[in-house]
């Protein structure tokens, strides 16, 4: 591993049910309505978008996503990541309680391929993991309030 690789990790407790919670990760079209650090998605083909993230930092990330594997049976996600970011992103959906609690693990292995010119990036790493928590964070509370507005929605039906 070198001094441009990164693994994040992040674990969530979400308050919905797994298939709920695997139905909105693996729709990739969606992401940028429920997750602020995402921008200008763009779906490529079937397997295969483009998407810039921003988070904290004054920069953008600009990554190609190539789908390898959807499985709802086993709740796993997982992208290979061309751009800014090369390496593969990975969702683990599981239930925690079946009827209103799901567990989501997101890790990641990537190497940081733009350039940053202004110090060397094993001085700014702390600063990229701590922007990297803040999106993550983001993105679980973008996540729950998605869930729920869908849930709003379905129940309005159902009345």
């Amino acid at each position: 591993m070198g001094a441009r690789t990164f693994r994040m990790h992040s674990r969530w407790r979400i308050p919905f049910r797994r298939d709920d919670v695997f139905a909105v990760l693996a729709d990739a079209d969606g992401y940028q309505t429920w997750w602020p650090q995402i921008h200008d998605a763009v779906r490529i083909d079937d397997v295969s978008g483009r998407a810039r993230f921003r988070s904290l930092l004054p920069f953008s990330l600009h990554v190609r996503l190539t789908q390898e594997r959807i499985d709802a049976g086993s709740g796993v996600l997982r992208a290979r990541l061309a751009g800014d970011l090369v390496g593969w992103s990975q969702w683990a959906v599981s239930v925690d309680d079946p009827l209103t609690h799901s567990v989501v693990d997101f890790r990641q292995q990537v190497d940081f391929t733009k350039h940053v010119a202004v110090v060397p990036l094993w001085m700014i790493r702390p600063i990229l993991h701590a922007n990297h928590r803040f999106m993550m964070w983001s993105g679980r509370r973008g996540l729950i309030r998605h869930l729920a507005d869908r849930a709003a929605r379905r129940d309005q039906i159902s009345d």
